[in-house]
């Protein structure tokens, strides 16, 4: 009973409290920021979770997985449809190659930062030092324009082609994120039985990659002829739940495969605008959902996983101007962006979330839990001050 109580409870307080959050109320800076972003539905997962309710608790929450696959599966599928390669050959191909740039260099710089240094916090394998400093690094790539919405067309003045580039790299950052995320499922997984072994492993590759094809295959199909709207949400529900649920038999990320196939299915199919309208009416429900479950699984052991997170808040800032000023060095075009451009990186948003939280479920432990809890508060300080590092910029920029 506790389940399905706990289930009705997420869901109600997603569905209902979006309809608070996103948006700008006459408050202050600081605050907008939760109220935008909707940080403030992973303090209600927390206050949800075994330290305090107990009603989110590990047994609920195990019970619940099902649903966490779900809606990881749906945050990849939304976030594959975005790269609709004839909407990207649009843009200068600097831009792409500006993009890859910058996030590798981020990539690289966190990924070793915390690779050198985690043996002196946590004791732990070889092989789980790997998995850790990629997670966090792919987290760490991530950005998000959230501090873009805390000012007007006014204050953005003269500045449109500094957002315009922005905008592009944050969703190129995404791309490199998630490529790099696929190592971590299919050379390390967490389970090591033989059924898992084998799938994950030498020639069963190949077979992944065939029924991966089979099922690009099979959907295509289904949408070869147009349909409804009704029809079509149905088929894409079948669909996220299919691949997640296969997935999570098999311990890969239901977050990748869905990725994977969103991105195959925009560039294949002709619906695929009443596909995204489906996709993304349901998006900011998800997304809270997302957060409270996050938030359930947030152990703060001590005072000091904030230092700890002021850390690597710090590796990935040397990071984003690192290769924020890498860029600005490519070409003539790109010297035209200041040299400080990653400051307007730092905000990370909700992919990294849900990067931390198929991290989590993928590979359950209690280091799991409290290397996520110590991203969680270094996201918090990322989308907190990336408004005033992002006014920063525009001013440079003028």
């Amino acid at each position: 009973m506790n389940i399905f109580f706990a289930f009705l409870l997420v869901v109600f307080l997603a569905f209902s409290g979006y309809h608070l959050s996103f948006r700008k109320f006459g408050i202050p800076l600081f605050a907008r920021t939760f109220y935008l972003t909707g940080l403030e539905f992973l303090f209600l997962g927390l206050l949800l979770g075994p330290q305090f309710l107990n009603i989110l608790d590990l047994e609920t929450c195990g019970a619940l997985a099902p649903v966490s696959a779900l809606l990881l599966g749906w945050i990849g599928m939304l976030f594959g449809f975005q790269f609709e390669f004839s909407i990207l050959r649009r843009f200068p191909r600097v831009y792409f190659l500006a993009g890859l740039l910058e996030s590798l260099l981020t990539l690289v710089v966190v990924f070793g930062g915390i690779y050198f240094t985690l043996p002196f916090i946590l004791k732990i394998s070889g092989h789980m030092r790997i998995v850790i400093s990629m997670v966090l690094a792919c987290a760490a790539a991530c950005t998000a324009q959230t501090g873009l919405a805390m000012f007007s067309a006014s204050k953005i003045g003269k500045n449109q082609s500094i957002i315009k580039i922005l905008r592009y790299l944050s969703s190129i950052d995404g791309l490199v994120a998630m490529l790099a995320m696929l190592p971590v499922f299919v050379f390390f997984p967490h389970r090591t039985d033989t059924a898992v072994s084998r799938f994950l492993f030498g020639y069963d590759i190949f077979i992944a990659i065939i029924i991966f094809a089979a099922l690009l295959i099979l959907y295509n199909l289904f949408l070869i002829y147009r349909r409804e709207q009704s029809e079509l949400a149905l088929i894409i529900i079948g669909m996220v739940v299919f691949i997640s649920g296969f997935s999570s038999v098999m311990n890969f990320s239901p977050l990748i495969s869905n990725f994977f196939m969103g991105v195959c299915l925009v560039n294949l199919t002709s619906e695929k605008e009443k596909i995204f309208t489906t996709l993304v009416s349901i998006e900011k429900p998800v997304y809270l959902l997302l957060l409270v479950f996050l938030g359930s699984a947030w152990y703060i052991v001590n005072f000091w996983v904030i230092a700890i997170a002021a850390g690597y808040f710090a590796l990935r800032f040397a990071g984003k101007m690192i290769g924020g000023f890498s860029i600005s060095l490519m070409s003539p075009k790109m010297k035209e962006y200041p040299p400080v451009i990653g400051l307007g990186l730092i905000g990370q948003g909700g992919l990294p979330l849900a990067i931390l939280y198929d991290f989590q479920q993928g590979f359950a432990s209690n280091v799991s839990d409290m290397v996520v809890g110590i991203a969680l508060i270094s996201i918090i300080y990322s989308d907190v001050m990336s408004p005033m590092l992002v006014g920063r910029l525009l001013k440079k920029g003028e």
